[in-house]
């Protein structure tokens, strides 16, 4: 029999078709305010489900399963929890109440094995029938009561299911044309690298990308992840891996399934529905979007709700198809940290994994929320959540280049140590030099990869679309003066239309051909001139605003 959580996870749904919350997708507001309210001191990720009988949402009143326990909590009262190793014997009693007994007040009954009695009512559109059997079956059923996460990104999940993931992919890639090509093998060692895999994981795939034609079978590697996948997360993780396949092959491929035999042929050993590829072609798209300064938070926000709505019809945790994180190079707690700073902090149920750059970004986004919109520097607050984002790509890429090294370095050992003992090692000697000069190749568009980031990291320290009133107001000083064309000169006018389509409005656009040093210098002389200094803004707001007037003044007595 599965285990206890997994139990309360597929029937715990049944109590309520609109009241019950599963995780992971229990909303982190409701979840964290039900952690409180009903005196939870567990791990807030053990939390299997919310049973909300508040009218307006709030979580704060009903019921809250784990592993262990269930918590019942009437509205304006403390309360109670309820061991499912402590229970004795449950019933569902309906008694008749009023002065001429018409009405029917149903409860659930629980005693205790120390004697005591829990009734249990006033749960709003509750099945008590069904609640009274669940809260059996977890207490006759099951041997073993113990509370675990309900979801956990692969980097933490073993390393034989993670082995066997990569594997599955480097099969993806030999499929093909029997080689590993250089766009290939970096996605494969970016994707290594956000899996944070131990040095003997490491030397195991490393033998295995140079292993032509003796690869394992996808079926034993498929084998391998539904034996280490955590209870009740297979089907997550195969989402998760069919999202990191369909992705290799249009970041070295082609952007379409068509001719994608690979996953064609083992779509079925996957078991991934229509469904669940439309959500993880939907996830491809937003991720690859959500680093570019052309997509506003507004459209992330609504590519995201619309995910998550799929996903929910689809009866897929949106999680999943982040359990490796972003295919654009964050990690899972980078994209979940991402879109905390869009105010959707807990809509992939992994709360535990934002830290660190999530905190910074709210920190550095919220900082300007006062005066963005009164001086026009919402533009800032946007750039500073792309910043830190990209920053956290920028640190898996070097993690990945520097791990690329150790590995150029033990090829070098190997092929030294196979020079040296004899002269007939000449096949495995060219096998080695192969893979060097392949690992180096894929260095260099590591490399390449890194200043592309880089790049994108420096334009969110620039205006994509230049305000030269504002560069204008800002660069009146003969000092700054020559600062005004040095800005204007990395820009383009061009025309886009404007929000009823009628006409056309002319704006100054940051070329996209600007290498890396010039946009640094860029971002530079925008510091200088304080183009995104609030107080400085609002100065050259005044200054312009008094210099119209003045005109006009003047224009009146001419």
């Amino acid at each position: 029999m599965a285990s206890i959580n997994s139990f309360l996870r597929e029937n715990v749904v049944a109590l309520s078709e609109k009241k019950v919350s599963v995780a992971p997708n229990i909303h982190q507001g409701k979840l964290y305010a039900a952690v409180k309210a009903f005196a939870f001191s567990g791990d807030p990720e053990s939390v299997i489900a919310i049973y909300d009988s508040t009218m307006l949402g709030s979580g704060k009143d009903g019921l809250l399963f784990t592993g262990e326990r269930v918590i019942y909590r009437p509205s304006f009262a403390d309360p109670t929890e309820i061991l499912f190793s402590n229970i004795a014997a449950v019933e569902c009693k309906e008694t008749a109440t009023g002065k001429k007994g018409d009405k029917i007040v149903r409860t659930v009954e629980v005693l205790l094995k120390d004697g005591d009695n829990i009734s249990i009512k006033d749960v709003i559109d509750c099945d008590y029938n069904h609640l009274a059997k669940l809260l059996l079956s977890c207490a006759v059923d099951f041997s073993e009561h113990k509370e675990e996460r309900q979801l956990i990104p692969v980097e933490e999940m073993s390393d034989a299911l993670k082995v066997a993931y990569v594997k599955t992919i480097v099969n993806m890639a030999f499929a093909d044309d029997g080689v590993i090509d250089d766009k290939e093998l970096a996605e494969i060692l970016l994707l290594m690298t956000k899996l944070k895999l131990s040095p003997e994981s490491r030397f195991e795939l490393r033998t295995y990308l140079s292993s032509t034609g003796t690869q394992n079978s996808v079926e034993n590697l498929l084998k391998t992840i539904d034996e280490e996948s955590p209870e009740g997360q297979l089907q997550a993780v195969r989402i998760s891996l069919a999202k990191d396949l369909v992705n290799t092959h249009f970041c070295t491929k082609e952007a379409s399934l068509e001719g994608f035999d690979f996953f064609t042929d083992n779509r079925h050993l996957l078991n991934i529905s229509d469904g669940e590829l439309e959500l993880i072609m939907m996830a491809i798209e937003t991720d690859h979007k959500m680093l570019k300064s052309e997509y506003s938070d507004d459209y992330l926000k609504v590519s995201m709700k619309s995910m998550s709505a799929k996903a929910a019809a689809v009866g897929t945790p949106l999680a999943a198809v982040y359990l490796t994180g972003s295919v654009a190079g964050l990690s899972a707690s980078g994209i979940t940290s991402g879109l905390a700073a869009l105010g959707m902090g807990g809509l992939l149920g992994l709360s535990s994994m934002a830290t660190g750059i999530g905190v910074v970004v709210l920190i550095g986004v919220g900082a300007y929320t006062g005066v963005r919109k009164l001086t026009g520097a919402d533009e800032l607050a946007r750039a500073r959540r792309r910043e830190l984002m990209l920053n956290e790509v920028i640190k898996q890429t070097q993690s990945t280049i520097s791990i690329l090294v150790q590995d150029i370095n033990f090829v070098v050992e190997k092929l030294n140590g196979v020079m040296t003992a004899t002269d007939r090692q000449e096949a495995q000697i060219r096998k080695l030099m192969g893979l060097m000069q392949q690992l180096t190749s894929a260095g260099n568009i590591l490399t390449s990869k890194a200043d592309s980031v880089q790049n994108s990291v420096m334009r969110t320290k620039c205006a994509r679309v230049l305000n030269v009133a504002r560069l204008h107001s800002l660069t009146r000083e003969a000092a700054k003066a020559p600062l005004y064309e040095f800005i204007l000169s990395f820009y383009e006018e061009q025309l886009t239309a404007s929000e009823k389509g009628d006409e056309k409005n002319a704006q100054m656009v940051l070329r996209q051909d600007c290498n890396t040093e010039d946009v640094e210098r860029l971002a530079k002389a925008f510091e200088v001139v304080g183009y995104f200094d609030t107080g400085k803004i609002a100065k050259g707001a005044a200054v312009n605003a008094a210099m119209k007037g003045k005109d006009k003044l003047a224009g009146l007595f001419s």
